[in-house]
């Protein structure tokens, strides 16, 4: 564990705690910490292994713990392994070292009385003399070696594993007390550090200049226990580790309000008892627990987070203002970024003399998919437009030019059926200029209309384009004005 990382949220004057347990504390006493989160993890895979019957693994596992920090319940655990593995000799070898370093324990007559018994089991295995083979003959270095069974039988090996307690306390000189049972079965001064039995016990801690803090602890076989006391707050500390998949999700402890304590993976010293946790990762489902830290507890909770079930879309352009649509609804105008439901999504982004650009864009679950726009100007109809009125009006001429031709061959007809009809009546020639004018300019008004269609039609200028970019996450950026005291987040993402 590395206690420089940590950080410190949730109570008043903590932060003076975390200096005084980290920011002072010598290298040595770091490394010593280092070396006990090591020899920790190392216990807990041999306890898993142990349980498993991996016996091999599981002694490997508790020889490492005591390679980091040479306490003697990991020589008693892993010489309970070897002994269920079958490797008698050196069962006896952890056992005799336990009891070298723990000649006061409690169970020292037990283990010893053991010792002889695994002893007189391996004299009783070894090969009879008189058997011996032909000294002129070879060995063969890939037999195995044969022995006779054991002539004593050994009974089953012990079943609970050794666990250990360590203390720390602020100030470092107090005075640790373990009592069980109303007997006390170890003490010392601090940092303490002592080997325990499966049970419940009573921890109390002395100092001249504080008030005696006493609590009671359950101790589990097979564990390694770190317990962390402040005396001027009287608090008993565990630790917490919060971890998620994916990582990088921000931790609130307790107080969600109070802001964020980190990021996964997330850990420190909490106080024991009982604590709320929020996670909560852009781009996902919050997730709230709450946990239990014991007395001395490393306790580590894990958070499977799932993706929200709708994405985000960001909206940029060359034409600000442009107006944005999806799935036929108008959501806002460039630079746009809203959350639509996941899945394939019609947008659409269209400003006044710009062409229409139109995207299908499929959008991920808690992701954003960023779309780059670039709007082309759209052809200007003002010719078409006039074209099209002009041979409007030109229609609308010949037409009243027809009408006339047509009442004007009325009149002559009508005068030849009286019979009063001159071959020389000027009507005949206004009439056929009449007719001649209204079939030229429905002619005209028909070209009119014709190169008003192409001029509507026609489109010499290019399309709108745009780019969809490849979904990612999106992340919440914290921000703080300590001058202002204000603070607050944002979005940030990069295309």
């Amino acid at each position: 564990m590395r206690h420089e990382r940590c950080r410190w949220s949730w109570v008043t004057g903590a932060a003076a705690l975390v200096t005084l347990l980290v920011g002072t504390a010598p290298a040595t006493a770091q490394t010593e910490r280092e070396l006990l989160q090591q020899a920790r993890e190392a216990m807990e895979r041999g306890q898993e292994a142990y349980v498993a019957e991996r016996w091999p693994e599981a002694a490997d596992a508790f020889l490492a713990a005591y390679r980091a920090r040479p306490f003697s319940a990991f020589l008693y655990n892993a010489g309970i392994a070897l002994e269920r593995q079958g490797s008698l000799r050196d069962a006896v070898q952890q056992y005799e070292r336990y009891v070298e370093a723990e000649p006061d324990a409690s169970d020292v007559d037990e283990v010893r009385a053991r010792i002889e018994r695994l002893r007189a089991a391996l004299g009783a295995a070894e090969p009879d003399p008189g058997t011996d083979p032909d000294p002129g003959t070879e060995p063969d270095p890939g037999a195995e070696p044969t022995t006779r069974p054991p002539a004593v039988v050994v009974d089953e090996p012990p079943q609970v594993m050794k666990s250990l307690l360590s203390v720390e306390t602020n100030p470092a000189d107090a005075r640790i007390s373990v009592r069980q049972g109303g007997r006390v079965v170890a003490t010392g001064p601090s940092p303490f550090a002592e080997t325990l039995d499966e049970g419940e016990y009573e921890i109390s801690v002395e100092h001249g200049d504080y008030q005696t803090i006493t609590r009671s602890m359950r101790i589990r076989a097979g564990r390694v226990y770190v317990a962390i006391l402040e005396m001027s707050q009287g608090e008993f500390l565990g630790y917490l580790r919060v971890v998620s998949d994916p990582p990088g999700a921000r931790v609130y402890l307790d107080d969600r309000e109070a802001g964020s304590v980190g990021d996964t993976p997330y850990q420190n010293v909490v106080v024991s008892g009982t604590h709320r946790i929020w996670v909560d990762r852009p781009g996902y489902e919050p997730q709230e627990r709450e946990v239990e830290v014991g007395l001395g507890d490393d306790l580590r909770t894990e958070f499977s987070l799932e993706r929200v079930t709708y994405g985000r879309l960001r909206v940029v352009a060359n034409v600000p203002g442009a107006t944005v649509l999806v799935d036929g609804r108008e959501v806002g105008t460039v630079p746009y970024e809203g959350d639509h439901d996941a899945g394939v999504r019609r947008v659409v982004v269209r400003h006044r003399g710009m062409k229409d650009y139109v995207e299908e864009v499929d959008l991920q679950r808690g992701q954003l998919t960023p779309l780059r726009v670039r709007l082309r100007p759209s052809v200007s109809r003002s010719g078409a437009w006039a074209m099209l009125t002009l041979g409007v009006l030109t229609a609308g001429g010949g037409a009243a030019l027809a009408i006339l031709a047509d009442g004007t061959r009325r009149d002559l007809d009508a005068d030849r059926r009286q019979g009063i009809l001159a071959t020389d009546d000027s009507r005949f020639l206004r009439g056929r200029i009449l007719s001649i004018g209204a079939n030229a300019a429905f002619g005209l008004a028909g070209l009119l209309g014709i190169l008003s269609i192409y001029y509507f039609v026609r489109d010499p200028l290019p399309d709108s384009e745009g780019t969809a970019l490849e979904p990612r996450d999106w992340t919440l950026v914290p921000h703080f004005d300590l001058l202002q005291r204000a603070g607050g987040a944002e979005f940030r993402w990069s295309f």
